[in-house]
């Protein structure tokens, strides 16, 4: 567990596991970009989608961005399963594309 802010540091400026990180993304934003439309909330797909568009133009900083959210996940190690990661991946784009919430 990155148990300090240290700890979350050092993993998400870990060239390996940024790049394990920036996969993840892409497989996220191609599967954000295939998405129906929210009728009950446009704007979040729009956010949503505009995020997809901006990490297959600029990749390497989308990848860090995303590392050091998810390295901030305090159950995220080196070790995490590939589906881990892209588990938290998915649950923080939302927030880095600054899409509101679901509808509940």
């Amino acid at each position: 567990m990155a148990a300090t802010l240290a700890e979350s540091a050092e993993l998400a400026s870990y060239p390996p596991f940024a790049r394990r990180v920036q996969a993840a993304v892409s497989v996220a934003a191609k599967d954000v970009g295939s998405e129906a439309d929210d009728p009950n909330n446009p704007t979040r797909t729009q956010l949503r989608r505009a995020l997809a568009t901006n990490v297959f133009a600029n990749p390497d900083d989308y990848g860090a961005r995303f590392a050091w959210a998810v390295a901030t996940n305090p159950v995220i190690t080196l070790a995490s399963t590939d589906n881990d990661v892209q588990f938290t991946v998915n649950s923080v784009w939302d927030t880095i594309a600054g899409a509101p919430a679901p509808p509940a």
